[in-house]
């Protein structure tokens, strides 16, 4: 489907230049790497991945999304028994909060990765409850 969807994009960018001009003849690849240029503006809030974390923190706790965020710099909360110098970084967004209350009373998974990130020792953490037809949410 995203094949179509890519050749789709690259013939309608083909018929707005002639065969005498370089966009006339534009690559997937240089449309997936102009994609992710544009889309790492609205991702990477800041050059600094510290700073950028913290606004992001900041816009989804605005927005009234639940967040747990701890710095490598930032003390473990008391009696907590996490090391200091651990990152953590935990969102639940209103709609999954929506859905866990709705959906998590019977099955509630977890499944974990590493390498996600160019940092490493990063684990991503995922929890998922089922819905009605035992679809994850």
């Amino acid at each position: 489907m995203s094949d179509l969807t890519n050749n789709s994009q690259k013939k309608k960018i083909r018929t707005w230049f002639s065969a005498d001009e370089r966009d006339h003849y534009i690559t997937m690849g240089e449309i997936c790497r102009i994609r992710k240029e544009v889309l790492r503006a609205d991702i990477r809030l800041d050059a600094n991945d510290a700073n950028s974390t913290r606004i992001w923190v900041s816009k989804l706790q605005s927005q009234g999304d639940f967040v747990y965020y701890k710095d490598k710099r930032d003390p473990s909360p008391e009696g907590s028994d996490l090391a200091d110098n651990l990152f953590a970084l935990c969102i639940q967004t209103r709609y999954q909060k929506e859905a866990y209350e709705r959906l998590g009373n019977g099955f509630l998974g977890i499944d974990a990765t590493h390498n996600v990130t160019q940092y490493k020792g990063i684990l991503l953490f995922t929890l998922m409850a089922r819905d009605n037809w035992g679809h994850g949410m």
